[in-house]
């Protein structure tokens, strides 16, 4: 008699049952328990037998696909199917690690740690690598502290680190380190045409047009109805070179305004 071949997925699973008495092996010897996926009954004379699986495919009765043909370990690895998951993983050869044992053991990620301060080396290539740096910390080897974690820099302005050190890019009408100081616009000669006084306000300005002028800096001439300043589809009409009148749509309350200057 031939001697009893335990069932592959016993080798795979280590089962408890597979190390019994022949008896408990897997059958196959009917249509109840058929072999899947041209998978071939392989039979004993006592009666126990196994499901001999094709390339690809494994099980108890070949009914899975074998994840090993979608995983491909590298530099010697050796493919295990996870059977009861339908996964695989790679058994590395010595001097080698990753997930498809990519990587050499003798990596800077390894050998040297470069990574400072709870920093995390993500090898990129046979050679070079990336620090993941833990909050608070930056720079190549998370040597630095991110000194942008305070949120120095103010008026909405973007904060940079370089190296330990941050620097704020302003928006306009903020300077100073920290972006925490007015520009005050109104120092520039001639802001406002025309004789407009220049308010200075918190990062911006407005002028103040004289009488006939208009614009943000004074440098358009006021025209009353030019735009119309009435609404709800009331009809400007000119008075005087000053001055206006809105003509409104029956129903719609009469306003009017005179004395227009202009000014904004």
């Amino acid at each position: 008699m031939p001697a009893l071949r335990p069932a592959p997925i016993c080798l795979l699973l280590g089962l408890w049952l597979c190390q019994g008495a022949p008896t408990l092996a897997i059958q196959c010897r009917d249509a109840f328990k058929p072999c899947v996926n041209e998978g071939k009954c392989v039979t004993y004379q006592n009666g126990t037998g196994y499901c001999e699986c094709p390339e690809g495919f494994l099980g108890e009765y070949c009914q899975q696909l074998d994840p090993c043909e979608r995983t491909k370990c590298q530099n010697g690895g050796t493919c295990v199917p996870l059977a009861l998951q339908g996964k695989a993983t790679c058994r590395c050869a010595p001097g080698f690690t990753g997930e498809d044992c990519q990587y050499s053991t003798s990596h800077l990620c390894f050998v040297s740690r470069p990574c400072q301060h709870g920093g995390t080396c993500q090898m990129r290539s046979r050679d070079t690598y990336e620090c993941i740096c833990p909050p608070g910390r930056t720079g190549k080897h998370c040597q630095w502290v991110d000194a942008c974690l305070s949120q120095p820099c103010a008026n909405g302005s973007t904060c940079t680190t370089i190296a330990n050190q941050f620097s704020c890019s302003c928006p306009a009408g903020f300077t100073g380190q920290k972006c925490d100081t007015d520009l005050n616009e109104c120092d520039v000669p001639g802001r406002c045409q025309h004789g407009g006084t220049c308010l200075n306000l918190p990062g911006s300005y407005q002028c103040q047009c004289p009488q006939g002028f208009t614009g943000q800096h004074c440098d358009s001439p006021y025209v009353p109805c030019s735009p119309s300043p009435c609404v709800n589809g009331g009809t400007c009409r000119q008075t005087d070179d000053f001055t206006f009148e809105c003509n409104c749509l029956p129903g719609k309350i009469e306003l009017w305004e005179r004395g227009k200057h202009g000014k904004e």
